[in-house]
């Protein structure tokens, strides 16, 4: 194969895969990763982070650059339900560690707005009333990171050691207490650090999120679906094949009369810990523009699944976007209503299908 086909290939590898079923996820016991984060912060919360001086030549800071022993770090969404539960709980974390002479110039907080801007992130600080600094997201990126533990609100605590700051403990879901959360940051700050990671659970993908991430339909009807999807898109009678990707992704390309067009069925992990991973269809023609948007199980506020009319309005936003061109979400615009989350994944998946056509493209596919 050229060397531009696997360059395209492992470019599928690392994007395509973390939009399906989650790979590793990082466990106790293992570095966090070096993850950037490209965002302004205020003086005060870039000060408190330890990061002043860093933010302001670089524009930019690493989790590595974070000040102090343990580092809390808060996963959320400005539109999950269970994140909202659980501010208070956080926020209440956050005090009785400042109020404790004994952990309060040791341990720094973080929040990351996962798949959020700076604008939604700022609205769910001022409206819960956070008292330590929130960054966005926007990219799902530090999900991508982690392995993606399956949502939000996901709570970790981080030690500092001379290989790096290390996973100690995660929460997924609403902590049940602050008070106990704050003994489990005591324990991590003065206790062994092999006896912690023994003692922890490992970061696993909740089995029921795992089960679901497969298509709820036989393959036949998938291949209709995609084939109406085209046609839908003005391609008339289609031959089509399917393309194995490396990462065990299946691509549809449809040949007409018209040219060559290609769906993808993707699915999502949810962004919170109450929502089930979506199922969709992007059809895309050949020069990378969207040309059709389907809904296989895409679900709104109470996980009620979109409407057609929903679905319409989707494809009609989707329409004639290019997946070579970085679109950034904007819930105020982009968003079905009550399906902010729903709609960034869609969104967010367009941005990921770029590098899959360029390999279908080395491949001689389309």
């Amino acid at each position: 194969m050229k060397r531009s086909a696997v360059l395209a290939l492992v470019l599928v590898v690392a994007l395509a895969g973390v939009a399906g079923a989650a790979g590793k996820i990082v466990s106790p016991g293992d570095f966090f990763p070096s993850y950037r984060f490209d965002t302004e912060l205020p003086t005060a919360d870039s000060a408190y982070l330890g990061i002043a001086d860093k933010a302001r030549s670089q524009g930019y800071f690493m989790v590595d650059d974070l000040w102090g022993e343990v580092l809390v770090l808060e996963l959320f969404n400005r539109f999950c339900f269970g994140c909202q539960q659980a501010a208070p709980v956080v926020n209440r974390v956050y005090e009785l560690v400042a109020s404790d002479p004994a952990l309060s110039t040791k341990v720094r907080f973080l929040g990351v707005g996962v798949g959020n801007n700076r604008k939604s992130v700022d609205d769910f600080r001022r409206e819960f009333n956070v008292p330590f600094p929130l960054v966005p997201d926007p990219l799902f990126g530090i999900l991508d990171a982690l392995g993606n533990p399956g949502g939000t609100p996901y709570t970790m605590i981080l030690r500092r050691t001379s290989g790096g700051l290390m996973l100690m403990t995660s929460h997924f879901g609403v902590l049940d207490s602050a008070e106990e959360f704050v003994e489990e940051i005591r324990m991590t700050l003065e206790g062994d650090v092999e006896q912690i990671i023994a003692a922890a659970r490992p970061a696993e993908l909740p089995p029921w999120v795992e089960k679901e991430l497969v298509v709820p339909m036989p393959q036949a009807d998938i291949e209709n679906r995609v084939i109406k999807s085209m046609e839908r898109a003005g391609y008339g009678s289609v031959g089509l094949y399917s393309v194995n990707l490396p990462d065990g992704d299946k691509v549809y390309v449809g040949e007409s009369a018209r040219g060559k067009v290609f769906t993808r069925v993707i699915s999502r992990l949810p962004v919170c810990d109450v929502c089930h991973p979506v199922h969709f269809l992007l059809t895309v023609n050949a020069k990378g523009q969207v040309v059709d948007f389907d809904a296989i199980f895409v679900t709104k506020y109470w996980n009620k699944e979109w409407t057609p009319e929903e679905v319409d309005q989707m494809r009609r936003r989707l329409l004639g976007l290019s997946v070579f061109e970085a679109k950034t979400f904007d819930p105020e615009v982009d968003a079905v209503s009550t399906a902010t989350m729903s709609s960034a994944l869609i969104f967010d998946s367009l941005r990921r299908t770029g590098p899959v056509m360029e390999a279908l493209r080395a491949m001689g596919k389309i």
